[in-house]
């Protein structure tokens, strides 16, 4: 098994449905650490690229320790193109950087060997959603977009343990491909046993909305 040391955070994209503001920079309600903060604490120890693009040197001023790759053309390209600036050979957690988590959940991340791809089983998802056709065995065989074509089809959910070669430079040669599409689309499954892992009771929070954040809110007041 190769450990993962290196964590790539996607976050170039500007939040067109929150008012323009850089998603890593949101505060949580009631301890006001940012999302970017929060990776941090969780990845303690491990280093951390932060692809940037729109509001750039706001996040770089904030956070000058961390390590940066600029994709010049976050405003005409999906997060695939921020994904294949930043990868390499190096095996790697690759997170959108819009979620809030904790340690506790990549800790258990930690203690599964292979390649993972986090998921979950939930009813209600956006358009843009990626699913992920699972095998008997628990492996993601493919993964696509648009309507869900069986409720047994878990979403992913925006983060992902890679450390075989081969899958690390597929997926970087697809998405230089294909920038137009979400990096999850395209993760090459065939060339890897590639496990879904079931977000359980872990801290795992989406901001993509106001009304993500507002549910936020009522959810740390305990309503």
């Amino acid at each position: 098994m190769r450990k993962v040391e290196h964590v790539i955070i996607l976050a170039a994209g500007k939040s067109l449905q929150l008012d323009g503001i850089c998603k890593v920079l949101i505060r949580h309600p009631v301890t006001g650490k940012t999302i970017l903060d929060y990776f941090i604490d969780a990845f303690a120890g491990k280093k951390i690229t932060v692809v940037v693009g729109f509001q750039a040197i706001q996040i770089m001023q904030a956070y000058p320790t961390l390590h940066f790759v600029y994709n010049p053309d976050w405003a005409l390209t999906n997060n695939a193109m921020s994904l294949a600036l930043a990868l390499t050979d190096e095996p790697a957690y690759i997170v959108s950087g819009d979620i809030f988590l904790t340690s506790s959940l990549i800790e258990r991340l930690e203690a599964i060997d292979g390649d993972v791809v986090l998921t979950s089983g939930r009813e209600k998802r956006s358009l843009t959603a990626i699913h992920c056709v699972v095998n008997s065995e628990g492996c993601v065989m493919e993964t696509y977009q648009g309507p869900l074509k069986s409720i047994s089809h878990p979403e992913s959910v925006g983060l992902f343990k890679i450390s075989s070669p081969d899958v690390l430079r597929e997926w970087r040669r697809k998405c230089l491909g294909h920038t137009n599409l979400f990096a999850g689309q395209l993760l090459p499954c065939a060339l890897s046993d590639v496990k879904s892992v079931s977000l359980e009771n872990d801290f795992y929070f989406e901001v993509n909305t106001p009304t993500d954040y507002m549910q936020l809110i009522q959810e740390s007041r305990g309503l």
